[in-house]
């Protein structure tokens, strides 16, 4: 998989992710047993199973944006991908210490939520790190200048040329 096709893929899991966490029909309360957070605005369980609220899931919206740019080649898909691999990371690990699984109150990062960032982050960082064999790795202009052939040369610069010819007459 190229880094290009990653950004497209990721991009749209995650705009969708953010999409479904802003429409209330698809999150839940969340249980009584769920660590507190500060900041509730839009808060609850996706799908019953990952907890959001606003700032994770313009998180989700800003990283499936920036996914989205990188495919079109507004931005870099390999940055994109190790960028991607490196937040990811960042939010798994926070997910899994206590005291930072809600980032001090104010994003939701435990429960499913961990073990999305974190596989996220593993496929990012597999696509971002690794060279791929089917991707291009010299510019086009160097394929061209390989391949001209030395005939166009030859006709300008031989025997016979056009301007100075005997055969085509002068006024």
């Amino acid at each position: 998989m190229t880094a290009r096709s990653f950004a497209l893929i990721l991009g749209i899991f995650y705009l969708g992710f953010a999409i479904l966490s802003m429409m209330p029909g698809f999150v839940t309360p969340m249980p009584p047993s769920a660590p507190p957070t500060r900041f509730d605005v839009m808060h609850g369980a996706l799908l019953g199973l990952f907890p959001v609220n606003m700032l994770l899931t313009l998180v989700h919206l800003s990283m499936g944006a920036w996914g989205l740019a990188a495919f079109m080649g507004w931005s870099g898909a390999r940055f994109y991908a190790r960028s991607a691999a490196v937040v990811f990371a960042a939010l798994g690990v926070m997910g899994l210490t206590r005291g930072l699984d809600t980032l001090l109150g104010a994003m939701p990062l435990h429960g499913h939520d961990v073990w999305l960032h974190l596989a996220s982050a593993g496929f990012a960082a597999f696509v971002g790190w690794t060279q791929r064999s089917g991707e291009r790795r010299s510019f086009g202009a160097e394929r061209r200048k390989a391949s001209r052939s030395p005939i166009g040369n030859e006709r300008r610069q031989g025997r016979f040329e056009r301007r100075r010819s005997d055969h085509i007459p002068t006024a």
